[in-house]
This record gives C-alpha cells, sequence and structure tokens, in this order.
C-alpha cells in the first residue's frame, strides 16, 4: 500500500508539474520575427512609437534603401503621404553596403521600408504586434 500511495502521489506531482509548465508555455509571449531588404525611394527612421509626433529614437542613423530590417509584429499607426498607416516594429538593421548589424528598437514606417509588402499578415514571420 505504501508503495502504491507513493506511486500515485509521484505521478499527479508529475501531471502537475507538466500542466504548470505547458500553461506557462501557453502565457508566454511569443517571439516571431522576419528580415527583409528596405526597398524604394525613402531612407527610414526609427521612431520611438509608430508615429513621427514621438520623435526617433536617440543617436540612431536612418537606413537607405539596400539594407536590411528585422521586424518582430506590423501594427498601425500614423498614416504618411497616402501610403497607408502600417509601421513595422524592428530590432535589427543592417545598412546598405554594409556586413555589421545594428541593433536599435523602434517603428519604421512600412509604406517607406518596403511599400507594405510584409506587412498586414503578408509575411507570416511577422505577426499583427
Amino acid at each position: 500500500m505504501k508503495f502504491a500511495l507513493g506511486r500515485r502521489a509521484a505521478s499527479l506531482a508529475a501531471v502537475a508539474a507538466l500542466t504548470v509548465t505547458g500553461m506557462s508555455l501557453a502565457s508566454g509571449t511569443a517571439f516571431a520575427e522576419d528580415y527583409f531588404q528596405l526597398e524604394g525611394p525613402h531612407s527610414v527612421g526609427i521612431y520611438n512609437s509608430p508615429n513621427t509626433w514621438n520623435g526617433k529614437v536617440a543617436n540612431a542613423p536612418d537606413f537607405a534603401p539596400g539594407g536590411y530590417l528585422g521586424a518582430v509584429c506590423w501594427t498601425v499607426g500614423q498614416s504618411i503621404d497616402g501610403l497607408g498607416d502600417t509601421w513595422y516594429q524592428v530590432y535589427a538593421e543592417l545598412p546598405a553596403g554594409s556586413n555589421v548589424w545594428q541593433y536599435w528598437s523602434g517603428y519604421v514606417f512600412a509604406g517607406y521600408a518596403d511599400g507594405n509588402a510584409h506587412s498586414v499578415n503578408r509575411d507570416p514571420g511577422i505577426p499583427p504586434c
């Protein structure tokens, strides 16, 4: 009997541990990412939020077409020049002609970055924020 209770307690403890682990994984933040090349005639700045009125990230340079961005998601923000209101949340940038990644976290306007080519569920690697 003692052996049966010990085995049953161990089984219940294992089930509880797996349940807690599964719950913590399910409630965690998903992290997706994708990289794409900057296209079009515009350079992009990295902003503190998905609009221009909160300013650019301090000391972050603008990035010219031909470079690459690493984006984690897209969101809706300020509309600019009739090119939509979609912005990418980015965390990594590769300047055109460079092989050294830079790591500035913020938002870039999708209309200038790539003409919205990877936004609004067009790229499964870049989900809505």
